[in-house]
């Protein structure tokens, strides 16, 4: 999962919004607050299911223009693009009206991020630009923005080649992955408060 459904999962269980970001930038976890700590931990339980669970398995594993290896990074992408797409079924409430909320949830820990975040910020504060993730253009600028950054980027260009095809494979693993995700974190958040009470 990328950011639009770590930001979900934020809304969800009433946590960071930055916190819930954090797991995708360098940090140092023993100097977080408490607070963006409980969000860094549930964006790497999250990540961690994602990628064990047999819908990304299969994935993964369909041909494709692409190296199987990167698929993963492509996946992440293309399952924000279907949560976007399911909204009215996952979101609770209307798609810009989230957004609106993710936004100045993340304007309020902005200055407790990291530099690149805080870039990413700003950006959404001059556009919220969130829902485009739900558009084959946004799917695209995310990926290629992973090119400029990575070292190895050049090896994505197949998926961008090969867009409505990475996409449209994804829609099934997404409806099978999402709702157990959600079912797994409500369950971690239960798991979190029952060890914090017996503390």
């Amino acid at each position: 999962m990328n950011y639009f459904a770590h930001l979900h999962i934020a809304s969800i269980t009433q946590t960071s919004w930055v916190g819930n970001l954090l797991g995708d930038f360098p940090v140092n976890a023993n100097s977080l607050d408490a607070d963006l700590l409980q969000g860094w931990r549930l964006h790497q339980q999250v990540d961690v299911m994602v990628d064990q669970h047999a819908a990304s398995v299969e994935y993964r594993s369909m041909p494709r223009n692409g190296r199987r290896r990167f698929a993963g990074i492509v996946q992440d992408i293309v399952m924000d693009y279907w949560l976007i797409q399911n909204w009215s079924r996952f979101g609770g409430m209307p798609l810009d009206v989230f957004c609106e909320q993710a936004v100045s949830g993340l304007m309020l820990d902005k200055e407790r991020s990291p530099e690149r975040l805080k870039n990413m910020i700003s950006s959404l504060e001059a556009d919220n630009w969130l829902s485009t993730l739900g558009t084959t253009d946004g799917v695209e600028k995310a990926i290629r923005s992973i090119m400029r950054r990575w070292r190895y980027g050049e090896y994505l260009q197949d998926f961008v080649d090969d867009l409505p095809n990475v996409i449209e494979q994804a829609e099934k693993p997404f409806l099978a992955l999402y709702p157990d995700l959600l079912k797994f974190v409500d369950q971690e958040m239960k798991k979190a408060e029952a060890t914090h009470s017996l503390g």
